[in-house]
């Protein structure tokens, strides 16, 4: 009910697009309207029209049956007019939907990197809409243009979509517990949500269990595909293993293309996709921190150079050790190639993107620490930076002890460690309470960055 009165399906991707403050006065009118709405009319319809025909063949089209009970035929075409008018909104706003979806895994490499490609006329994804218009295309055809069949299937997507926002909701509560929030709903409210919809999903597979069958089939082609470009670089290793050890696979290679072809087309796919690069911003020298950024990066990213980044708005407030913890780190991944880059100027939006500029990596393959609230910037106006890690939580058999932990004065020059003043036992109290800390924005100095900018 509320998706055909108000388009709630796209709230994902017009959210990004208003000002702070104006989605939940867009969800109030949506809710005020679906209230008012869903509650006249179908009175209306039982005041007016008895069940048997509203609930027989002419079910599909009820609301214009009513118009023409009520007003003649008239208010019939009225009401087909306007349905028509509706529709092909809800058809526009459905190719919003799926643009914003597909840009954004390719983006995040969960799909091929064609669905995020612009035609140069248009500045439209081609591949995308091409794509999605065959889908809903086939479709109409398997279900010979049955409005019931279709609505069923479209409940079916829908309703999950639903309970995937309750779910994703309590599982960021749980494992994002820092990350800042304007509105803070309470847990209760998730789960009497996710319990409402999957009472509803239960009603629309007893009323049309035959729909299962046909939406199995397209999640299975969806999952497949998002599944193969993740295994992009298994697949083109065993494709050359392959082709060095199997005489059949060559033999059969070579009707289609030379050998030496498509091993070097392989070859250059499978460097391509490992020399893309990614960015992992830290605030301050933390080997563990940064260890559990590259364990991450190496099982679930495909780019095998990380940069690792510190932005300064300060020469003296650059981290100690930082680069000689790189450096470590470096060694101990022999898949991964780790650089340092110290950046002049403050950790913002526009540095993101003047970073992600400079260096030609997306902001969609830059990662960051989960933030804390009093991180100075919304997380929604970073451009698309990923959150990866929650920080390291405080351990208290280990404050005041400080075991394994590196000196400070390790690669510090000898003029800075006179310069310190202080002696080591002194300096580690204050060392483990910025490990403990959050990556939150840097302090609010000017953004500068009119003198060196990147610092290999």
């Amino acid at each position: 009910a509320m998706l055909g009165a108000s388009g709630f399906e796209t709230s994902a991707n017009f959210v990004e697009e208003q000002k702070p403050g104006v989605f939940p006065k867009t969800l109030r009118n949506m809710w005020v309207a679906v209230s008012i709405i869903n509650c006249v009319l179908p009175s209306l319809a039982v005041a007016v029209l008895p069940l048997d025909e509203l609930t027989g063949d002419k079910s599909g089209f009820a609301l214009a049956f009513l118009a023409e009970r009520v007003a003649g035929p008239f208010l019939r075409d009225v009401v087909a007019i306007d349905a028509l008018l509706v529709l092909s909104g809800s058809v526009l706003t459905s190719y919003v939907g799926v643009v914003g979806l597909f840009q954004r895994m390719a983006g995040d490499r969960c799909l091929p990197e064609f669905f995020s490609e612009t035609n140069s006329w248009r500045n439209t994804p081609h591949y995308t809409i091409l794509v999605f218009f065959g889908v809903c295309s086939s479709m109409c055809v398997m279900l010979n243009g049955d409005i019931t069949l279709l609505a069923a299937i479209y409940s079916i997507s829908f309703l999950l979509v639903m309970g995937l926002f309750a779910f994703c909701g309590l599982w960021l509560k749980i494992n994002r517990p820092t990350l800042p929030r304007e509105i803070n709903a309470h847990p209760a409210f998730f789960v009497c949500g996710l319990l409402l919809v999957s009472f509803a999903f239960t009603a629309v597979v007893l009323l049309h269990p035959e729909m299962l069958t046909y939406f199995y089939i397209y999640y299975g082609i969806t999952t497949t595909m998002v599944m193969l470009t993740f295994a992009r670089v298994s697949i083109f290793s065993a494709f050359l293993q392959l082709m060095s050890h199997s005489k059949a696979a060559r033999f059969v290679i070579q009707w289609f293309v030379h050998k030496r072809v498509a091993e070097e087309w392989a070859h250059q796919k499978l460097k391509n996709l490992q020399d893309q690069g990614v960015v992992y911003f830290t605030k301050r020298a933390n080997m563990s921190q940064i260890n559990r950024a590259l364990q991450y990066i190496e099982q679930n990213e495909e780019a095998r150079w990380v940069k690792v980044i510190h932005c300064y708005p300060d020469a003296n407030q650059i981290p100690t050790n930082l680069e000689e913890y790189v450096q470590i780190l470096d060694c101990v991944y022999p898949t991964l190639k780790v650089d340092s880059i110290l950046v002049h100027g403050e950790f913002s939006p526009a540095m993101v993107q003047y970073i992600s500029k400079r260096i030609q990596v997306k902001v969609n393959c830059m990662f960051i620490n989960c933030p804390k609230i009093d991180f100075k910037h919304p997380l929604d106006r970073m451009g698309g930076v990923r959150v990866i890690l929650n920080s390291e939580k405080p351990n208290p058999f280990r404050r005041g002890l400080n075991l394994g932990t590196t000196s400070p004065f390790f690669g510090m020059s000898p003029m800075n460690a006179r310069n310190a003043g202080e002696d080591y036992a002194a300096l580690m109290p204050n060392k483990s309470s910025e490990d403990e800390k959050d990556m939150q924005s840097s302090p609010g100095l000017p953004f500068n960055l009119d003198n060196e900018d990147l610092n290999n």
